[in-house]
């Protein structure tokens, strides 16, 4: 019965990331638009995200945890979705059996501290950013 349940998470997990669509620079741009005037985040603040500068304070983390979130990324119930991310960073033909998944995934965790969700998005935003942005930057690139 174990490996039943366990076949059935696998196969929603892959159908969940299969049916991702990948985001570009308009969206990210559209996001964060949204979450500055959702949250009122000041204009001192909205220049250091221009610049992929991101304090620990309250307003940033639940900054990153509204764009994570419109990014289909994170959810303040179950946490980042590390395969949506890879999909997001790589394209659809992303392997989730690499080394560079298993970098993406030592980045997040399962809120063991009972962080709120802000906070826990922030955590594992900072170090997805930290670690990857170059991949990033590469993934929001306008294409010619």
């Amino acid at each position: 019965m174990k490996v039943f349940v366990a076949i059935c998470v696998l196969i929603s997990l892959g159908l969940a990331s299969a049916d991702y669509r990948l985001r570009n620079r308009n969206d990210m741009l559209a996001y964060r638009e949204e979450c500055v005037k959702e949250l009122a985040v000041p204009a001192d603040l909205v220049e250091k995200y221009q610049k992929w500068e991101y304090p620990n304070d309250s307003t940033t983390q639940c900054y990153l945890k509204c764009v994570f979130t419109k990014w289909e990324l994170f959810d303040k119930t179950t946490g980042f979705n590390v395969e949506n991310i890879h999909q997001q960073l790589v394209g659809h033909g992303a392997d989730h059996n690499e080394a560079f998944h298993g970098t993406l995934a030592a980045c997040v965790d399962k809120n063991e501290q009972g962080s709120n969700a802000c906070e826990w998005a922030y955590r594992g935003a900072t170090c997805l950013l930290r670690e990857n942005l170059d991949q990033i930057k590469k993934s929001l690139a306008p294409k010619a």
